[in-house]
């Protein structure tokens, strides 16, 4: 795998279009690789022949483990903090505005952006290795961004379980709260079924598929404003003496 990340978008024959995204550090997400992704989605948005979008992580590991950490650790001033958590806000606001369903496949575990992504699907699935986590707070930053997102799919009282409470909560809680649809024991069991009910999806009308999305996203016109004062509030807490000392000693571990 490319230290700089991967990323592939393939059109199948049922109209469903597999983008899947990889990264040597547990699928993290460099900037380079949002953005990439931003333009898949986007593209398969406009593109006629896809009906249904299917996002998945390479590898049977960690499905993403969020925003990319060395990149984290290089921010000085507010407006590179500002455009580092911008990067995830793009990326829920290209599966917010994308016209077509997007499955969302997690075979394993999610930290920060990654439970983002989980939360912005239209549809998620998971294995029982897909445990998540929002270790944000823990390093004095918060997950500001992402919250709309988990708010909308979970409830404010499971996403605020999940922010103030920076541990794991495995897979079941998870879709007991509502962040996933339907879990199962093994990754092939999972794919299986991502790939079932997203070839199923692509055979409905797309004009109702979108107007049903439209529906269901409804009161989040919002977002674009939203998640853009939600990155600034992050890119000025990741400059301040203790957002520094808690990033350090995580680049000690």
């Amino acid at each position: 795998m490319k230290a700089s990340g991967e990323l592939s978008s393939i059109l199948h024959p049922t109209g469903v279009r597999t983008i899947t995204f990889g990264h040597p550090a547990h699928n993290s997400f460099p900037a380079g690789q949002l953005t990439a992704t931003v333009a898949a989605i986007d593209a398969a948005g406009d593109d006629e022949d896809t009906r249904c979008i299917l996002l998945r992580s390479q590898g049977e590991g960690t499905f993403c483990a969020g925003a990319n950490f060395d990149e984290l650790l290089t921010i000085q001033d507010e407006r590179g903090g500002r455009a580092f958590f911008m990067g995830f806000a793009n990326l829920i606001l290209a599966m917010r505005r994308c016209p077509k369903p997007i499955v969302v496949a997690v075979q394993g575990k999610a930290i920060g952006g990654g439970v983002g992504i989980a939360a912005a699907a239209d549809y998620c699935l998971a294995t029982e290795a897909a445990s998540i986590k929002l270790s944000e707070l823990a390093i004095a930053i918060g997950p500001f961004v992402i919250l709309p997102a988990l708010i909308r799919k979970m409830g404010t009282a499971a996403a605020a379980e999940l922010s103030l409470d920076a541990e794991w909560h495995d897979a079941h809680w998870a879709k007991a709260a509502g962040l996933y649809q339907r879990v199962f024991a093994t990754p092939q069991e999972m794919y299986a079924a991502a790939e079932a009910l997203a070839t199923k999806l692509a055979t409905y009308s797309p004009q109702a598929s979108s107007q049903l999305k439209t529906t269901l996203w409804h009161g989040t016109s919002h977002w674009p404003k939203l998640l853009e004062e939600r990155a600034e509030v992050s890119g000025k807490l990741v400059l301040t003496p203790e957002a520094r000392a808690a990033l350090a000693k995580f680049k000690g571990k």
